[in-house]
């Protein structure tokens, strides 16, 4: 419960709690079995930005004790200092989850040409999701540079 905040709330009913403690609250409890692996998608989402950065922060801690643990995130930038390599997956024309890139930090913002993550998953969006449509290409360079 101190992990991720919810001492203060420890003998309220769940019903009383907000969205943001239910939602802290439910990774807490997958996060008592001890997981060497830690999978979360978007942890971060229905949080205002202080309680998402710190989520982040508990999140971090955790890595450090030597868990693995993986992020989906649709806003990375407002945590990527807490990020030791980030994966990029697309929709290329041929199907879901490709693999657009894989690395640091500093190698994927070399790879896309983008200073911000949010520029990179934008780019390899479809355009009708409001994206640059490059999944494609980076797809593609992605391969190219694993096969050299």
């Amino acid at each position: 419960m101190e992990i991720f905040g919810l001492k203060p709330v420890k003998n309220n009913l769940v019903e009383k709690l907000s969205g943001g403690q239910k939602k802290r609250l439910s990774i807490s409890i997958e996060f008592i079995s001890n997981p060497s692996l830690f999978i979360l998608d978007e942890p971060d989402s229905g949080l205002d930005g202080v309680m998402a950065r710190e989520l982040f922060v508990q999140l971090r801690k955790i890595a450090d004790t030597g868990k693995i643990v993986i992020v989906i995130t649709h806003t990375p930038d407002r945590v990527i200092d807490l990020f030791d390599d980030v994966i990029v997956l697309a929709k290329d024309s041929a199907r879901t989850g490709r693999l657009a890139f894989y690395g640091s930090i500093e190698e994927a913002r070399k790879f896309f040409n983008r200073e911000r993550m949010e520029q990179i998953v934008k780019s390899v969006n479809r355009k009708e999701e409001g994206g640059d449509g490059l999944a494609d290409e980076f797809v593609m360079k992605y391969a190219e540079v694993q096969h050299a």
